[in-house]
């Protein structure tokens, strides 16, 4: 049985899918399969892979006959698997070189059912790597050097990192829970992966970068504003049935709840304004599927998002962006919000154009007027704001550049003062050292005079006696001589 299954699927990728598929068969894991699922690729991508293919016979095709989505394609590929092991990867991303020898080791050690790794990102514009605590799988950081179960991490469970392309799940075990994902649709590694961890018994974490994941990409699936971001919602339903299953769901039943609000109500932030009305009667609804007592709504009161939540559920449309604006009128939101308010009333005014022809025109006028007056005073207030930060900025900077000059100064005369003092105290100890070598070298000399001139005067006694001596002895040879 080969040991791992590799599942890339591809659309309209020629700029990166050689570096990807580059990444993956020069793994140092040699016994994988690779396949490749074009999704009906209009580029060069088809032909780059296929030149691949032919070099390497690990690698399989698979096509769809349209585009049907990253859902559609990957489960193409999960039907066609045959690793012991399998792994994702997205066709504009790239793997260290042993990523799958090392979490295969990994996942076998201790057979487990979900192994994970840590990752990078890798800004496509800046051309620059980074990494930060989710993709770097901070919230398990206690969990890194052991086997655990899903409910081990419980307190953890909405912080850990959903996409698919840092694990490689048991083959085994993803079919004996038939583990599929959602045709049709984006953000679909949500309910997921909390189908697959919550009812894995066996999951272990190797604590290295493995992968490289690419933003900023032009055309990028994850960038899009548009109507696509509706999926989050049937997304996040799907995933919240499923966390209902969880053996901690009431224990952990607000905080969930309070995550799905922020997360829908912030894709809800970044829709164009055509699609904001669609959108907020899918979120109400949403909203209002929520089965909470008045006690448990009391708690949610702490939620970042609970305004938003309470006026989704009790407000029209138009009545919850009047409370947007004056939830936010002093915001960075504001902007934003005042335009919107603006289209909204021109919209509104052009209902009953027919009847109030007249009216509505000096209406649209004067509304008009007063929109744009309250625009440009807060584009002006704001500008004057951001022009005072600027000026305390500087001034901070100034204060902060004459402190440090007046540090330096006061360091370099400290350091002048010191080398003086320690000159100083050098040249003391060198005279005073010269003085009594010159002192002792003296005395030296005096002794040795006067050692030498005791020798000397002991030298001339001795001379003196010895001429004594010759004269005392011929004397007396001279006196036997007469005698």
């Amino acid at each position: 049985m080969t040991k791992v299954t590799i599942i890339v699927p591809f659309h309209n990728v020629e700029n990166y899918i050689s570096e990807c598929l580059d990444s993956l068969v020069n793994q140092t894991l040699k016994d994988i399969e690779i396949i490749c699922i074009d999704d009906a690729s209009t580029d060069g991508s088809k032909y780059i892979v296929e030149k691949y293919k032919s070099n390497d016979e690990r690698i399989k095709i698979l096509n769809t006959q349209e585009p049907s989505g990253q859902s559609y394609a990957r489960n193409l590929g999960l039907d066609e698997a045959q690793g012991e092991y399998i792994g994702f990867v997205d066709s504009d991303d790239r793997v260290e070189l042993d990523m799958f020898e090392k979490m295969y080791d990994t996942a076998k050690k201790d057979d487990t059912d979900i192994t994970m790794c840590r990752a990078l990102l890798f800004d496509d514009k800046e051309k620059n790597t980074y990494s930060d605590d989710y993709y770097g799988l901070m919230p398990l950081e206690n969990f890194k050097d052991r086997v655990f179960h899903p409910n081990d991490t419980k307190d953890e469970i909405l912080n850990i990192n959903v996409v698919l392309w840092n694990k490689i799940y048991k083959r085994e075990f993803l079919r004996q829970i038939n583990a599929k994902f959602q045709n049709g649709y984006i953000y679909e590694d949500l309910p997921f992966f909390f189908e697959t961890y919550l009812k894995a018994q066996r999951v272990n974490i190797l604590w290295e970068n493995m992968y490289y994941y690419r933003q900023n990409r032009i055309y990028s699936t994850m960038q899009n504003s548009d109507k696509k971001v509706y999926d989050r919602i049937p997304m996040v339903e799907l995933t919240y049935k499923i966390l209902q299953t969880a053996d901690f769901y009431k224990e952990k039943k607000l905080d969930i709840i309070s995550w799905m609000i922020d997360d829908i109500f912030h894709r809800y932030t970044v829709l164009e304004d055509k699609y904001y009305e669609d959108y907020y009667s899918s979120m109400k609804k949403f909203f209002e599927s929520f089965d909470l007592t008045e006690e448990e709504k009391l708690k949610l009161d702490t939620s970042y998002c609970y305004d938003e939540f309470c006026n989704v559920l009790d407000r029209t449309y138009y009545g919850f962006w009047q409370f947007l604006i004056e939830k936010y009128k002093t915001s960075n939101k504001l902007i934003k919000t005042i335009k919107h308010e603006h289209n909204e009333s021109m919209r509104k005014i052009h209902e009953y154009w027919d009847e109030y022809s007249i009216k509505a025109e000096q209406e649209k006028k004067d509304l008009t007027a007063w929109w744009q007056n309250h625009y440009d005073e807060d584009m002006q207030k704001q500008q004057e704001i951001i022009k005072d930060k600027e000026e305390a900025h500087q001034a901070e900077i100034t204060d902060y550049q004459n402190r440090m000059t007046n540090q330096e100064y006061e360091l370099k005369a400290w350091q002048a003062e010191s080398v003086r003092q320690t000159t100083e105290k050098l040249t003391a100890d060198y005279e005073w050292k010269l003085q009594e070598q010159k002192n002792h070298y003296e005395l030296s000399l005096q002794n040795q005079k006067y050692y030498y001139e005791n020798n000397f005067l002991l030298v001339k006694i001795l001379l003196k006696v010895y001429t004594l001596i010759e004269k005392i002895k011929n004397k007396i040879k001279r006196l036997n001589k007469k005698n």
